[in-house]
């Protein structure tokens, strides 16, 4: 599967993004695209990254350390 950051991921992007600076946070940008790419096909992020945990829009599982 290629995933494309076309003009629906865009649309996520800006969704994702807007709710994180209505909640006074924030993610690295491209962090914001990677789950804008997961929530555009519906899949979980497995990460490591805790502070994917900010992003209401995705399922998100997050590995230990």
């Amino acid at each position: 599967m290629n995933l494309v950051p076309d003009a629906n991921v865009a649309r996520k992007y800006g969704v994702i993004y807007t709710s994180l600076v209505g909640k006074g946070g924030g993610l690295p940008i491209n962090d914001v695209w990677i789950a804008a790419c997961c929530m555009e096909v519906g899949g979980a992020l497995l990460t490591r990254d805790r502070h994917f945990e900010a992003v209401e829009q995705i399922q998100t599982m997050i590995l230990q350390s």
